[in-house]
Formats: C-alpha cells, sequence, structure tokens
C-alpha cells in the first residue's frame, strides 16, 4: 500500500523561486482532518520531515512498518505555521510523532499533552539558533538589541536561546512579571512572523537557520547574524537538543511501530549523510522547495535534520532537568509557572525506547563506537562568518 500524504491547507509565504511539484503516487489532502482509519488497521501518522520523504520514496518506511503489519501516512503540519495545529493532531490522534527540541516538547508536556520522549539527540551546536537582522540594519551586536523588538514563539526553542544569551550579556527579555530591555513579540505564525520582519515590523528574529521557513533569509543575503546561542550553554546542552516525543497511550499500545520509525530514520539518516545530493533532489521535489534551500538544510551546521540520536536514559533525563532549573532559577515566566519534578520527568523520558531497552535503535554515527550525539556537519561559510562575528 502506498504511503499517503495529508497536507494541511494554508497561506505559505514563499521567498524563493520555485515550486517543484508533489510525486505524482502521493494522495493529497487539502484538509486538517487526518483521513479516517479502518477498523483492524494499523497506519503511523508521521511528521512531513526531510528525512521522513526521502524514506517514503525509498521505501525505507514501507519496508519496516510492513514487518509490523502496518502502514504510514505523512502530515504536513508546516503548512499551518502554528505548533498549537501539530499539539492538537498529536492529542486527537491523528498525529503520532512530533520533532520538537526538548524546550518546546517539555513546554508541550505542561500544557497538558500526555506524551513521552521516544528519542533524543546530544548536545547541538551553537548555530541551531540565531538572532538576526535585516542585512542593512544598525544592528551589529546583542548589546544593540537594547530598546529594540525580537520575535519568536513563545512555545518554541528560538525563545530559550534568545533568553538565555541575552541574558549573559545582562540583557532581559520581556516576561509576564516585567517589561524587559528588549521588547518581545510573540508570533504563533510563521508567515506572518517572517512577513512583519521583513516588513519592519520588528527588528530581529530568533530562529533555526536550518529550517526550510527561515533558510530563504539565509541563503538570499536578507539577513545578518548578531549572535548565535551561548556555547556550552542550558539551550546547546538541554533545551536545544532535538527529540521526537508521541503520545503515550499510542506509544504504549504500539512500541514496535516506534521501534520501526527509529529503524526507519537510522537507515535514511545515513543515506542523507552519504548521498547529499540525491537526498536533496527528493526533498526539493517532496517539500515544494528549491534544491538550494534543500541541500542547506541538511548540510549546514545549524542543520537538525539528520541528527545523530544519543543512547543514554539517564543523559536525556539528567539534560532536562538541568535547563529546567537554569530556567527557573534564571526568571523564566512559563517554567516558574509549572515544572516537572525528578519522577515526573523519569516518567516523560520512556526508557523503553533507551540503551537497554526493549525497543531501543541505535541512531548514532556510522560505527556504534563513535560518539552518539557528534553528528554535525563540517562548518560551511556560514559558520565561518558567524565565528568571524563572535570572536
Amino acid at each position: 500500500m502506498k504511503n499517503r500524504y495529508v497536507y494541511l491547507a494554508a497561506a505559505t509565504l514563499v521567498l524563493a523561486a520555485g515550486s517543484p511539484t508533489f510525486a505524482t503516487d502521493a494522495v493529497i489532502h487539502t484538509t486538517a482532518v487526518a483521513p479516517v482509519q479502518h477498523r483492524g488497521e494499523r497506519v503511523a501518522k508521521l511528521p512531513l520531515l526531510e528525512w521522513t520523504v526521502v524514506a517514503a520514496q525509498k521505501g525505507w518506511l514501507k519496508e519496516e512498518f510492513s514487518k509490523c503489519g502496518a502502514t504510514t501516512e505523512l502530515v504536513d503540519t508546516a503548512r499551518m505555521g502554528n505548533t498549537g495545529v501539530e499539539a492538537a493532531l498529536l492529542d486527537r490522534g491523528d498525529l503520532h510523532f512530533a520533532l520538537r527540541m526538548q524546550y518546546p516538547s517539555l513546554q508541550h508536556k505542561l500544557n497538558g499533552l500526555d506524551c513521552v520522549i521516544v528519542w533524543q539527540s546530544g548536545d547541538r551546536p551553537v548555530r541551531q539558533n540565531v538572532i538576526v537582522v535585516l542585512k542593512d540594519s544598525p544592528i551589529n551586536s546583542i548589546e544593540d538589541l537594547k530598546g529594540k523588538h525580537l520575535s519568536s514563539t513563545r512555545i518554541s526553542c528560538p525563545y530559550f536561546s534568545a533568553f538565555e544569551i541575552l541574558k549573559n550579556h545582562g540583557l532581559e527579555l520581556d516576561n509576564d512579571y516585567q517589561r524587559g530591555d528588549v521588547r518581545f513579540v510573540n508570533s504563533i505564525s510563521t508567515a506572518g512572523q517572517v512577513s512583519g520582519f521583513l516588513a519592519g515590523k520588528f527588528e530581529a528574529l530568533s530562529i533555526h537557520p536550518g529550517a526550510n521557513a527561515y533558510t530563504p533569509l539565509e541563503t538570499q543575503g536578507l539577513v545578518k547574524e548578531v549572535s548565535a546561542s551561548l556555547e556550552g550553554g542550558y539551550y546547546v546542552t538541554g533545551g536545544g537538543r532535538t527529540s521526537y516525543f508521541a503520545p503515550r497511550d499510542w506509544a504504549n499500545q504500539n512500541p514496535d511501530l516506534i521501534k520501526a520509525f527509529l529503524a526507519a530514520y537510522a537507515r535514511t539518516r545515513r543515506w542523507i549523510l552519504d548521498n547529499p545530493d540525491d537526498a536533496a533532489n527528493i526533498i526539493a521535489r517532496e517539500l515544494r522547495e528549491p534544491k538550494h534551500v534543500a541541500l542547506y538544510d541538511i548540510k549546514d551546521i545549524s542543520s537538525y535534520a539528520v541528527t545523530a540520536g544519543q543512547p543514554s536514559y539517564d543523559d536525556a533525563v539528567n539534560a532536562i532537568e538541568r535547563f529546567q532549573k537554569w530556567a527557573i532559577d534564571n526568571g523564566d515566566d512559563f517554567l516558574k509557572k509549572k515544572s516537572l519534578n525528578n519522577q515526573q520527568t523519569r516518567a516523560f523520558v520512556d526508557k523503553r525506547f533507551f540503551e537497554g531497552g526493549e525497543y531501543f535503535v541505535y541512531t548514532g554515527n556510522k560505527s556504534p563506537g563513535s560518539q552518539a550525539g557528534n553528528s554535525r556537519p563540517a562548518p560551511g561559510v556560514a559558520q565561518q562568518l558567524v565565528q568571524a562575528n563572535t570572536k
């Protein structure tokens, strides 16, 4: 049975020319309501990502999930540009996996989404998140942001990265308790955020350069980076670690499908790293983006599309607890109101999918002896530039 793609209808801001068509065998649904599942049919509903479209086209999703008597659907939540849509789909069973950094995955958990972490990356490169301004802006440093407006989504890790780096420079973002040195503009719409930024509604953005919604800002030379994340900080060692999480009930009922998902990821990420040009051709076609954007999103140092997993359950738990404690101690207005205790954190990370667990799959570098979290590509030109700007 063919993989089905489920697309959510939404207006999308196009920053770059070129819109390749979807594969001809894709079944396109222009609705936020997922197809009705036939009684007795096992269907895993996966996010539409760089690696999942490659795995679908190469037949690896079908191969892994058919071992469990299941099929897959790829659900495109990104076109809504709203993290609330993703959480709603997870909550009602129309999506079974989400890729989020640990900070927003914790926020979703604390907001009532009953989910579990089934995979986590190791520490991340500082340029996974950056603060950018328009290329001709007079702002050239973190200190120049004082009195200016910065936008990101509050339920997101770009917020946490900006919060930490600004605090390290003696600046505070707006919060629920007081006005900050830097005014915060909360935007839940990616398209609205980018268009507002380009129109000059606010001076700075906190973004992932490796996220295809923002990559054209970099590849078209529309922005300059005034800061990356804090080296050795709580973002790169905790809040910014990437994770896959799944609804708890679904995970308990379908642990074999989660193992199939991780097995497909391990196989696909290795192929993408070995064949970036061929992978970019598939990604560009399936995600309807220019090939240079697809290449950037899998090869740049900021990329998190094919990150290696770290296998340790204890390390996963400790990473969450470390950044949560730091955030609370340093005035994070969200986590000061609600947080997880140790027992809750250990239940949040599902031990079955980490090393020693029944459903563990190694997703690290090519040989199991390699450092699990070290999957970073060699620095490209953009990374060299940001290093030069931050010296």
